[in-house]
């Protein structure tokens, strides 16, 4: 698809004072342009030995609309700004890996809560580029308190790695 040079010159500029206006515009036209997949619906699962087809077309789909998302968007950036982006980046990985090294669970909340909340988190690493899974098991069941001393012991056992799907229908 070929993306129409009009339709890319209405994207004003990033600057200081229009953010929310390019953001709309940014919006409009790559939803004009089919390109807002990847704004609308989570990046698929990495295809594996399992994977249809069909999952693996769409998670094909969904890294060349994203990455044609990231093209226009750099375009209406001035590049100052986006090396600050990239900075802000790394420190929001930073903040999040912190928030999942230093959770611990308060009772403030039921163990279900607790472990979404992990994963959420690691959801947005995982969308900076940080895939975590297996790591976020395991600090997870450490965030855990002693009352859940068999399942830690439990997942230590088993040969096979838990999701934190597992771990959350397990504690919970």
């Amino acid at each position: 698809m070929s993306l129409p040079n009009s339709l890319l010159a209405s994207i004003p500029v990033l600057s200081g004072n229009n953010y929310k206006r390019w953001v709309e515009d940014l919006e409009i036209n790559l939803g004009l342009l089919d390109l807002d997949m990847a704004l609308r619906e989570p990046k698929p699962g990495d295809p594996t030995d399992v994977s249809t087809n069909a999952e693996r077309v769409k998670m094909k789909k969904w890294m060349t609309v994203n990455w044609k998302c990231i093209l226009v968007m750099k375009k209406s950036i001035p590049e100052l700004l986006r090396d600050s982006v990239e900075v802000s980046q790394k420190a929001e990985k930073g903040d999040l890996t912190n928030q999942i090294t230093s959770a611990v669970f308060n009772g403030a909340e039921s163990v279900r809560e607790h472990l979404l909340n992990m994963a959420y988190t690691a959801n947005k690493s995982r969308d900076l580029g940080m895939p975590i899974e297996e790591l976020l098991v395991h600090l997870a069941l450490k965030s855990l308190p002693d009352v859940y001393v068999n399942i830690k012991s439990a997942n230590a056992a088993q040969k096979d790695k838990w999701t934190m799907k597992e771990l959350i229908s397990i504690c919970a």
